[in-house]
């Protein structure tokens, strides 16, 4: 207030005692009348912004019964169609199918007991369920078991008691041992005959003050005794209060020893409502008919609350409570048929469950203050106010420029608009967009069409006045210079400098004015330093700098490199001190008037909302606080954070358009909107406080996701163990600052993958892919607009699993397999070569005894030969010679034989088959013998190991040569088969035969006997004498 005001107020004060006042006396005057305006700045009216919660968002009832704050910090709801639980995201729902019927329940009441373990009370027992867990077990109220029961209340008494209050049935208390509800009455013999229905532990005593229907009580629980108004013998004075002997529907006791207190006298209409003093004694009923209190509360700070037919926030004496009232049609109010319950979270914002779903909103948050435009003549519905500039007169007066409503004068509060100056006929007097205050007492204000007004505030006297020279351009800003001139900028582009005093103008376009493209565009605001400067802030071409000659010393815009502005669209010019500028252009950016430098610029990648600023104004050396089209915040200058004001703050569904704004001589700060003005007291906002630590909200791999609780809840650092297909998630995560989410940057790393903390602003989630099998760690924090951190770093481990491939114990087994194959392959080579070692002794076997053999008897018969040639015997000469023909024949064919069977090419099974073919072709038809030779086709595909092979042909071969020499046949049958994976010769002839067991162990049959033997086959010989030979080879192949 302005020292004239105040001597002014001294002598009305004067006059209206009548008295001499002495120096000490005008002192205390002048005290008293400076608390009285300083209250008077701060008592504005008050429209409190609700957020709210609904079955749109997820409730699955908009009955809100209940809403309980766990210890994690989730907030858990229990309304008609059951409980769930909300993480600031989504609700989830609990439908406890365990329990038969309990899904079909309404929840009334949740607490919490101990660490992750839940009350929750249904309508016919009490559930308890631990989240981490996920156990749940039921409770019952022993007496009434299935027994539907109006609950009143459920707490837990300072010993860790748990109690439930029901309207029809009493109290019960919790068994531990039989873990069931007891009822009140069985555990204390004198406390019958009433039914209690509310109960409050003394703060002090911790005695228990019961609600009953016979009035009020006193429970000694260490005694087990009950005093009642009839039974008083230590003379309890609350006891003997006639107004508490009646019918108590809603106790409460709060930490200064007060008791609230609800009565209903029977067959009365309304409830009463009573503060019982317990320290004093005293009874007050000055709030009586505040009608039904359903659920009463004490918040963080020591203020009762109480919800019910309205909601009230009580006095430290309860003897004046503060309404909020219903309001159904604001956008964001108050609207609800019923309200059951409320809950302060740890942020200290209010949560009301009504009938319409969750109310939430933060009492102490919201210190905006919203003064809507209401004129004189009240008619409905109001005009927009669309104010366009604010001033505050030097008597006090906050003066308010409109487009359409004319001038505004309010009083230093804004709570009374004491005129309105509106020209009754002509439109343009009454769309004015600016004022600037003359020497000479008179505000001077730009209007539409090149118009100004001129308003001497003694008669309130108004002169119009037209400048031809600004081209018919209305008047968009107004600037004082040091010289007295005033500086005119308009709408598309046209600067003037007018002497007011000698109506002389002068004016200054950009040079393509004249062609219409207007360069500049619009002038919106001006700024004249004390360096005679001129800032011109215009609407297309950045911010110039000029000389009150008009000559342009700088331009700052976006495509200026050394004097760079985030944009060109200059929409407030605002002075910090004497020397620094701040500028609303795309961002904000702070400029220094002596050296011409911008220092800082804040944009939205430091976290405004939008580039459009529209206001801006500093509140000191690092403060300023903005608007944007459509919110408000503030910045700090030097840290660079971000604060959003909404709905939390008490600035909703506002839009600021124009440059409007004021820092009024109380403190306080007015930016004006199209709607209404807001009033904030800076130094009234809470002090920040750390945002609550980041949850991980979920984890997401494909289609299978991890909710929230278990193990993001349990204690200690969550993990993750991931197969190393899943090496492709998503993490979710969240700070439960339910109303705070605007306010928050977030910030996440990576370990091994991030080499910085990486900025997510306000995204609550990141996605990482393909990342290598390893141990990682996610760590995420988020800070306030404040700068202030959450107190601890989240930290989550993660392991994605190695593939079997890459695991040690996988390289073991295969350097074993490894191994394992290799001195498989060296054995088989070995065997192998040990297979041919032996074959090669066995034919050096046989070719030393069937060569050796043949060779010596050679030998001896061709000495034979000689010695009867010398004795001229040649009959048996010649007979010597073809025993040596025949042996040398048969030398050849075995060595025949032999390198057949050791040659490669001839490894294959047709060609063996092909051989015995040509074999039995030469030795029978040359004897005139016919054959058959049938061979199974399945034979070709199997494979004869080269000594089996060796020794089937022999046998075969031996076979065919006694058939030819002994047999004396006409027809031989000639059979190869394949039978269960062993091979099958039978030859078969019509010969003489012979008997098998006369024909001893000859040197042929038995070699025939011996190789079968080596093939692991069996040789079978059947003849008799007339009847032909059978001869049957099987043995196995491959």
């Amino acid at each position: 207030m302005s020292c004239r005001n105040n001597r002014s107020k001294r002598l009305i004060l004067r006059d209206q005692f009548t008295m001499q006042a002495s120096l000490k006396d005008i002192c205390r005057f002048t005290i008293m009348l400076f608390v009285l305006q300083l209250y008077a700045a701060h008592a504005m009216p008050q429209r409190h912004l609700y957020s709210r919660l609904t079955v749109e968002d997820g409730l699955r009832s908009n009955y809100v019964n209940t809403v309980y704050q766990d210890r994690k910090g989730f907030m858990w709801v229990g309304t008609d169609g059951g409980l769930q639980r909300y993480d600031g995201r989504q609700f989830e729902y609990f439908p406890f199918l365990e329990i038969p019927g309990i899904a079909q329940e309404e929840a009334k009441f949740i607490l919490e007991t101990k660490d992750n373990l839940l009350w929750v009370m249904f309508s016919t027992c009490a559930v308890t369920y631990d989240y981490i867990k996920q156990e749940v077990h039921k409770v019952p109220l022993i007496g009434y078991e299935n027994t539907a029961v109006r609950a009143t209340q459920f707490f837990q008494d300072s010993r860790g008691r748990i109690w439930l209050c029901t309207a029809e049935h009493g109290a019960f208390l919790l068994d531990e041992k039989a873990r069931a509800f007891v009822p009140f009455s069985r555990l204390f013999t004198n406390c019958r005959g009433f039914n209690v229905c509310s109960m409050a532990e003394d703060s002090v005593t911790h005695q228990f003050w019961l609600g009953t229907d016979k009035g009020l009580a006193l429970l000694d629980f260490s005694q087990k005794t009950c005093y009642t108004a009839s039974y008083n013998p230590d003379h309890i004075p609350a006891l003997d209060v006639p107004g508490l002997q009646k019918n108590i529907t809603r106790l409460f006791g709060d930490s200064r020893q007060g008791l609230y207190i609800n009565t209903w006298a029977y067959q009365a209409e309304h409830p009463d409502f009573h503060h019982y003093d317990l320290l004093s004694g005293k009874l007050s009923g000055d709030l009586l008919h505040i009608g039904a209190l359903t659920f009463m509360m004490e918040d963080q700070q020591g203020n009762v609350w109480s919800a019910g037919d309205k909601l009230w926030r009580f006095s430290d004496n309860g003897r004046t409570a503060q309404e909020f009232a219903r309001d159904q049609f604001a956008r964001y109010g108050l609207d609800y048929t019923d309200m059951f319950c409320l809950e302060e979270d740890n942020m200290q914002n209010m949560w009301i469950g009504t009938s319409n779903g969750i109310f939430i909103f933060n009492y102490n948050k919201q210190q905006f203050r919203t003064t809507p435009f209401k004129p004189a003549t009240d008619n409905r519905p109001w005009p927009l106010l669309e104010a366009t500039d604010i001033w505050q007169h030097p008597n006090g007066d906050v003066w308010v420029t409109s487009w359409g409503q004319g001038l505004l004068i309010y009083d230093s509060t804004l709570s009374h608009l004491k005129k309105q100056l509106k020209h009754p006929s002509d439109f343009k007097y009454n769309m004015l967009w600016c004022m600037q205050l003359l020497p000479d007492g008179r505000v001077v204000i730009g209007a539409q069409h090149a118009n100004l007004l001129l308003v001497n505030p003694a008669g309130w006297k108004v002169e119009y006045r037209k400048l031809d020279a600004l081209d018919n351009r209305t008047v968009r800003s107004i600037a004082l210079d040091p010289d007295g001139n005033l500086w005119l900028g308009t709408q598309w582009g046209i600067l003037a400098k007018w002497n007011y005093k000698h109506n002389t103008i002068r004016t200054w376009t950009d040079g393509l004015y004249r062609q219409g493209r207007f360069l500049w565009q619009h002038i919106q605001d001006l700024h004249a330093d004390r360096h005679h400067n001129i800032w011109v802030g215009t609407s297309g071409h950045g911010l110039l700098k000029m000389d009150t000659a008009g000559r342009i010393l700088q331009r700052y815009a976006v495509n200026e490199s050394r004097h760079p502005l985030p944009g060109n669209n200059i929409r407030n010019i605002s002075p910090m001190g004497a020397d620094r500028l701040v500028i609303a252009s795309g961002g904000i950016s702070l400029l220094d008037i002596t050296t011409g430098k911008v220092l800082n610029t804040i944009t939205e990648e430091h976290g405004l909302p939008v580039h459009i600023i529209t206001n801006v104004l500093p509140v000191n050396n690092q403060a300023v606080f903005f608007t944007t089209n459509f919110s408000a915040g503030k910045v700090n200058l030097v840290n660079r954070k971000v604060v959003h004001y909404g709905r939390n703050y008490g600035v909703a569904d506002e839009t600021f358009q124009l440059p409007t704004t004021c820092r009024l001589r109380s403190g306080h700060v007015v930016f004006g909107s199209t709607k209404s003005m807001i009033t904030f007291y800076p130094d009234s906002l809470l002090e920040p406080e750390r945002p609550p630590d980041v949850r991980i909200h979920f984890f997401k791999t494909g289609e299978d996701v991890q909710p929230s609780y278990s193990p993001m809840v349990a204690d200690g650092i969550p993990s993750m163990v991931l197969q190393y297909k899943n090496c492709t998630f998503t993490i979710g995560y969240t700070s439960l600052a339910y109303l705070e989410q605007d306010n928050l940057t977030y910030y996440y790393r990576l370990d091994g993958i991030d080499n910085q903390w990486i900025r997510a602003n306000k995204r609550q989630y990141v996605n990482y892919s393909n990342l290598s099998p390893g141990n990682y760690t996610f760590r995420v924090y988020c800070e306030n607009g404040e700068g202030l951190a959450t107190k601890n770093i989240t930290t989550m481990t993660i392991l994605i699993q190695k593939p079997v491939w890459q695991k040690g114990w996988f390289y073991g087994v295969l350097a074993l397999l490894t191994g394992g194959l290799i001195y498989v392959i060296h054995r088989l080579r070995v065997n192998r070569l040990l297979a041919t070692e032996q074959v090669r002794r066995r034919i050096a076997r046989d070719l030393h005894d069937d060569m050796g053999s043949t060779l010596t008897s050679i030998n001896i018969m061709s000495s034979m030969a000689r010695r009867n040639a010398v004795q001229e015997d040649m009959s048996k000469t010649q007979d010597f010679l073809v025993k040596i023909g025949e042996s040398t024949t048969r030398m050849m064919e075995s060595m025949d034989d032999i390198v057949w069977s050791i040659n490669p090419l001839n490894d294959s099974t047709p060609r063996v088959i092909a051989r015995m073919r040509e074999f039995t072709t030469s030795m029978l038809e040359a004897r005139q013998i016919g054959f058959t030779f049938s061979i199974d086709e399945k034979i070709y595909s199997r494979k004869l190991k080269l000594e089996s092979r060796h020794d089937f042909f022999m046998i075969y071969k031996e076979t065919i040569t006694n058939i030819a020499k002994y047999a004396h046949c006409t027809f031989t049958d000639i059979r190869i088969q394949l039978r269960k994976g062993q091979l099958v010769l039978r030859v078969q002839d019509n010969g003489i035969g012979f008997n098998v067991n006369e024909a001893g162990e000859g040197d042929g049959l038995m070699n025939m006997q011996r190789r079968a033997y080596r093939m692991g086959g069996q040789l079978s010989i059947q003849s008799q004498i007339g009847k032909g030979t059978v001869i049957t080879l099987m043995f196995p192949t491959t």
